[in-house]
């Protein structure tokens, strides 16, 4: 067969195989099987692409399967914050008990006319405060008027022990100590002595214990020497009139 006549015979062979849908189904599928088992043979995989397939970032992927600690202390704060806020309630709670049964009771304690009229708390506590501080006056006069009790009542009877006594003694009923004008007045009655009665003394005595010395005036009456001195001081409270006496009769009975 000359090579003209070969060539005739392929393109006749090739025509016939396009044309039948079959052959080129057969020849498409060789085709597959050959370049795989030459991918094989050559040990390289031929990877496809899904173009549909995106791929998740890292973070994404280690938000979703890495365990997020953070997350589990934030929630045991959150359980630790929830208890204190409990307990701080219950806390609150008592506080404002006990505070209603205080107001309760200094309620009852103050008198009809402190509380008539006035139904805040604020007004019961301005009230509570004017009442207590009307109570200390009271018992200051009281105490005043106590000192002043004993010291007249041991005045008279020491005067009548002392009618028989030496005349340069001087006693409790020459002696008067009295409340005056914010101060004490201090009167001296040197009948019953006729020695000199040392006033200088007497003021320095009367400094010592606080008093400040304001007059001191003198005079004789029927030959008797009468003396007053007045004094001023800061806080009455502060000052025991019988123990004052007492000091005034020391010192004057020292210098006789």
């Amino acid at each position: 067969m000359s090579p003209l006549q070969q060539i005739n015979n392929d393109n006749e062979l090739l025509f016939q195989i396009l044309s039948n849908p079959c052959q080129q189904g057969k020849i498409s599928q060789d085709l597959s099987m050959d370049y795989a088992s030459l991918g094989t043979s050559h040990h390289h995989p031929v990877h496809v692409k899904n173009p549909t397939k995106k791929r998740l970032p890292s973070r994404v992927l280690g938000r979703n399967n890495i365990p997020d600690k953070n997350h589990e202390i934030t929630a045991i704060d959150a359980d630790e914050f929830k208890l204190k806020k409990i307990m701080h309630r219950d806390m609150e709670r008592q506080r404002r008990q006990e505070m209603t049964a205080l107001y309760s009771s200094l309620r009852s304690l103050l008198p009809l006319q402190y509380v008539k009229g006035k139904k805040s708390v604020s007004d019961h506590m301005h009230e509570a405060v004017n009442y207590i501080k009307q109570l200390q006056a009271n018992m200051n006069e009281l105490e005043i008027k106590r000192d002043n009790l004993k010291m007249f009542s041991n005045s008279s009877s020491c005067g009548r022990e002392n009618g028989s006594s030496d005349s340069s003694i001087v006693s409790q009923d020459c002696v008067t100590v009295s409340p005056c004008h914010g101060g004490v007045e201090i009167l001296i009655n040197g009948r019953y002595t006729k020695e000199y009665i040392p006033l200088s003394r007497v003021i320095q005595e009367l400094q010592k214990e606080g008093l400040d010395v304001v007059s001191c005036v003198s005079a004789n009456v029927n030959q008797n020497s009468l003396h007053r001195i007045q004094s001023e001081v800061c806080d009455m409270k502060c000052i025991n009139l019988h123990a004052l006496q007492r000091k005034v009769i020391d010192v004057i009975n020292i210098d006789l």
